[in-house]
């Protein structure tokens, strides 16, 4: 398993409502864990450091017949417990 150093992945999927809720409910199961953070991207596996806060930053848009729900979770990489920048 790989720590983070540099990284950057995009991606766009095809999801079920179910399936996107499950991918969501992962990503909030591993934060109420505690750090780190353990994604699957691919067949990678990546260890994330998280602080005990994050900057949550969102926006809703609405373009034509599109939808758009953006969810950004940002924070130093420093320390652990560092606040983020705001």
């Amino acid at each position: 398993m790989a720590t983070m150093d540099e990284f950057r992945h995009e991606a766009k999927e095809l999801l079920s409502r179910r399936q996107a809720a499950e991918r969501l409910t992962d990503i909030a199961y591993a934060l109420t864990m505690g750090p780190p953070l353990e994604l699957r991207v691919g067949s990678h596996q990546i260890s994330v450091p998280i602080p005990d806060e994050l900057l949550l930053e969102g926006e809703m848009t609405s373009e034509g017949e599109r939808v758009r729900l953006e969810l950004e979770l940002s924070w130093p990489r420093a320390a652990s417990n560092a606040r983020p920048a705001r």
